[in-house]
């Protein structure tokens, strides 16, 4: 069977000052995408992106779109490269939290000004339940070890498991107490890592529920079109191809965890052999290559990245046809 590429969007996490520059100096499709972004959301994203500073970067809508942008200019250097759609090359395509998004404006499903304004609205209403909690990272026990965790939060307020990203890494999303108890449980337990990360709100768990309602009426106001190749959910770790679906999937994820183990896990089924990060950073990329399920992974974030890549696609295409 011949092998089959998939192309994974990174969340909020990986950006970093710098992001994307020397893809933007280099690729006019890259440029483009840059300016159309900038133009929709109102604000220079690549200026925000390249020169930071990094307390700007990290606020949570330039995070959403810096990420969106770093992204998607990298599909559209590859469809610039072989003229036809990324869709048209990838069996499938999945984005970590987030980067749903640029995942689903790179398989046909949303616009890219519906895509920048409901990314916007989702940092608006995510940044109004600031304060109320956070999130931390429990790396090196199973997960029946953490659910034991969980139980400790028991009268220190609520907690859940909201990405299980490899076999013995999970976020918990909690209030602040509750995440405390957990955090010195886990470490009790002998968790290689315990501790909060670096995020002011408790996202994909029940404390979300208000700025889902706030999402679901926006979404209520735009279009999806069925994905025009397959796309992964993240609740439901598995191809989702029905628009109205793919919308309600968008909103639940405010409140539903991020099921990245899952649906790794399905690459062997469906003889996916080849990621593609597109995006900041490598941090798909390395969980991809620590699953361990046959598929070979990349990051694409630099221009030297991203030669190599078109270099293997344009090989794949020359040998699947």
């Amino acid at each position: 069977m011949a092998e089959k590429i998939i192309f994974v969007f990174p969340g909020q996490g990986a950006q970093y000052v710098g992001m994307g520059a020397d893809v933007f100096h280099d690729f006019a499709a890259a440029r483009y995408i840059f300016e159309q972004v900038s133009d929709i959301a109102k604000r220079d994203m690549a200026k925000i992106c390249f020169d930071g500073p990094e307390s700007e970067l990290n606020r949570p809508e330039n995070t959403s779109l810096g990420t969106f942008a770093h992204s998607v200019a990298i599909a559209r250097v590859i469809e610039a490269e072989y003229g036809v759609p990324l869709h048209a090359i990838a069996y499938a395509m999945a984005g970590h939290s987030m980067g749903q998004y640029s995942a689903l404006h790179c398989v046909g499903s949303m616009r890219m000004d519906d895509a920048v304004n409901m990314l916007s609205a989702r940092s608006a209403y995510m940044q109004d339940s600031a304060g109320v909690g956070g999130m931390a990272a429990i790396v090196g026990l199973g997960r029946d070890v953490v659910e034991q965790c969980l139980v400790a939060a028991a009268g220190h307020g609520y907690a859940q498991i909201s990405n299980h990203n490899a076999r013995d890494q999970f976020i918990v999303s909690g209030q602040t107490g509750a995440l405390d108890a957990v955090i010195g449980a886990a470490q009790k337990q002998g968790a290689r890592i315990a501790k909060r990360l670096n995020v002011a709100v408790p996202a994909h768990c029940a404390l979300m529920a208000g700025a889902e309602k706030l999402l679901r009426a926006r979404m209520e106001t735009i279009k999806f079109d069925a994905p025009k190749t397959n796309w992964y959910s993240n609740q439901t770790a598995n191809f989702m191809s029905n628009p109205i679906d793919v919308r309600d999937a968008l909103c639940n994820q405010m409140t539903h965890g991020v099921r990245w183990l899952d649906i790794m896990e399905t690459f062997p089924t469906y003889n996916i052999t080849r990621a593609y990060e597109l995006g900041p950073g490598r941090t798909l990329t390395g969980l991809i290559k620590r699953a361990n399920v046959g598929c070979t992974s990349r990051q694409t974030d630099t221009s030297a990245n991203v030669n190599v890549m078109l270099r293997e696609i344009g090989d794949w295409l020359v040998h699947s046809r």
